[in-house]
């Protein structure tokens, strides 16, 4: 399975339960992640809807791709994190872009329609 360079990927600006997060559709290397960023991996449903159904450390089936993130998300006992609700900001971003991002011009971007939500989902 193929991993790939955190630094050299591009990425999409997406939004789970509020919180502004990095998604590419790749495997990453989890040693090419900055050190202060999480990593998750996101698995799609059953379904593959292309839907973030769980969130976790890592994922072998149904891996829809990856998110990198400021803060961590709360892991269940099983290490997994099921969001209520989740969105595409339309707007690609690199990783020095969102690492060098205040929290306030995230939270501005953030405030855009989401161009594909897991609200339309449910």
């Amino acid at each position: 399975m193929a991993v790939f360079d955190a630094t050299k990927e591009g990425y999409m600006l997406a939004e789970i339960d509020g919180k502004p997060v990095l998604f590419t559709n790749m495997r990453l290397d989890r040693d090419t992640v900055p050190e202060g960023l999480f990593c998750y991996d996101v698995r799609d449903s059953d379904d593959l809807d292309g839907s973030f159904a769980e969130i976790k450390r890592s994922v072998m089936v149904n891996h829809w791709g990856t998110i990198l993130c400021r803060e961590p998300f709360p892991l269940d006992e099983h290490g997994g994190y099921y969001p209520d609700d989740w969105g595409f900001i339309d707007q690609d971003m690199s990783l020095t872009e969102f690492q060098q991002a205040a929290p306030e011009q995230l939270a501005a971007v953030m405030k855009k329609e989401p161009s594909y939500s897991g609200m339309e989902m449910k």
